[in-house]
């Protein structure tokens, strides 16, 4: 399930798919002592929150539900507002802590594009930072934030871009075949784009681009055993990797090219090559969450 810590609340939030037919729920954890238990959060923010981001100054929680957000109170996880749907209908969160805006990417009727939110979920703006292509697909699929410049970067299946802090795109890069571009990883301190470009199924040997995140040239490239399921930066340099086809934890440090196993999941019950594994970091007590996938339903809790 996909991970969010809010480090006001000591709260963990994980989303994803449960029961059958699937549906997409999300359910909160305190991990205060003792903790607390598993519980579905607040049925007023939606049965189908797809993605989940904190703003740990104002202890709000922002729901990403079909074509809007829920603004929510990390205290009590009860919904404060919700927003108007934007033109840009988004598919996928990030949030800067440092303004507290909130960033979505996704698809319009005039091309690929880019929205705000403030932090009581009204729209900032929106642009759109590429026309429809014929036979290109423009969605939105990756996005991540650099709170230090305000500066945007997101991904379609054929490029990566990276817009400022009023949405106008500063370069864009295609990204060449084999395969597309299937995940997107960003490590603030050096300013580096770890770009996954990989052919179906996800189990099969895929590369990944380190990018200049300032000027969007390619730096290197190295090669993983699956595609990337998550990366997680711990805002010091470092950042996170998980992938499909290995139970192992990997860290890349800076602008590098080459991984470094970090520690191994081992024997998951019920897990299979093709399971994602989540990640999400707290920065602020140096600890690592992950979400193994299989049939244990549990997160495991790394320090680092």
């Amino acid at each position: 399930m996909e991970l969010t810590f809010s480090t006001a609340t000591n709260k963990l939030y994980a989303t994803g798919l449960e029961g059958g037919p699937p549906r997409i729920r999300a359910y909160v954890v305190s991990l205060l002592a003792p903790a607390g238990p598993i519980e579905r959060l607040d049925t007023s923010l939606g049965d189908l929150p797809e993605h989940v981001v904190v703003n740990d100054k104002l202890r709000r929680g922002y729901a990403l539900v079909p074509g809007a957000i829920k603004v929510f109170s990390t205290d009590s996880d009860t919904l404060i507002s919700t927003s108007d749907k934007p033109s840009c209908s988004p598919q996928v969160l990030a949030i800067s802590q440092a303004t507290g805006i909130v960033y979505g990417g996704g698809v319009s009727d005039k091309g690929e594009c880019l929205v705000q939110f403030d932090s009581d979920g009204r729209i900032v703006r929106e642009n759109v930072v590429a026309p429809h292509v014929a036979g290109q697909n423009m969605l939105v699929q990756r996005i991540a934030v650099d709170s230090a410049t305000g500066d945007v970067l997101y991904t379609n299946p054929s490029s990566v871009g990276r817009a400022d802090l009023m949405l106008r795109e500063r370069w864009r890069t295609p990204v060449g075949g084999p395969g597309e571009i299937q995940d997107l990883g960003f490590e603030p301190k050096t300013d580096t784009a770890y770009i996954t470009v990989g052919q179906f199924p996800v189990i099969s040997p895929a590369r990944i681009s380190v990018l200049d995140g300032h000027t969007g040239k390619q730096e290197g490239e190295f090669s993983g055993p699956g595609w990337t399921s998550e990366f997680a930066s711990t805002g010091d340099g470092r950042l996170f990797v998980a992938f499909f086809n290995s139970n192992d934890l990997y860290m890349l440090s800076g602008a590098t090219n080459t991984p470094t196993k970090f520690a191994s999941l081992g024997d998951i019950p019920g897990s299979s090559p093709s399971d994602p594994k989540w990640l999400f970091v707290d920065t602020v007590g140096h600890r690592l969450f992950v979400s193994p996938g299989g049939d244990a339903h549990k997160i495991l809790l790394y320090q680092y």
